[in-house]
């Protein structure tokens, strides 16, 4: 049974589409299966009452956004064997829960690099990822 590595975190992000440029020439080097999986933040789909964008809407939106990210890093992969994986919740717990789904054998995942307080707020789904993971991780650093 070939490898299955889990490229996660598809976003439109650079630090995104570069993880899953490594994840694609891993999977090329490995002979490997690779899942794409984009996540859904709840809390990103609000609405806006004085822009008259309600929350279903919103919702539309973000999942229209995920759905393109999904895409865009389907051609940072090349041509490998891929799934992909369109999920709703929190992104640093589904992605452990997908990868656990899928039996992933490795995960790949991006960092924006943010540091102090931009680090503090956000958090940083990569580092939680990296912390809880049972399988290796490998975390691609944006290099601006």
């Amino acid at each position: 049974m070939p490898w299955r590595i889990l490229a996660v975190g598809v976003d439109t992000s650079l630090p995104s589409l570069s993880a899953a440029r490594v994840a694609g020439e891993l999977a090329r080097r490995l002979g490997a299966e690779i899942v794409l999986i984009s996540v859904i933040d709840r809390t990103k789909a609000i609405g806006d009452i004085d822009a008259g964008i309600g929350i279903e809407e919103a919702r539309m939106v973000v999942r229209r956004e995920a759905e393109q990210a999904l895409e865009q890093a389907k051609a940072e992969v090349g041509d490998v064997p891929l799934r992909t994986m369109l999920i709703e919740g929190e992104p640093k717990h589904e992605i452990l829960r997908a990868a656990d789904h899928v039996g992933a054998d490795a995960i790949v995942v991006g960092t924006h690099g943010r540091k102090g307080i931009a680090r503090l707020v956000e958090g940083s789904v990569s580092e939680y990822i990296l912390r809880h993971s049972s399988v290796p991780v490998i975390v691609v650093p944006h290099a601006p």
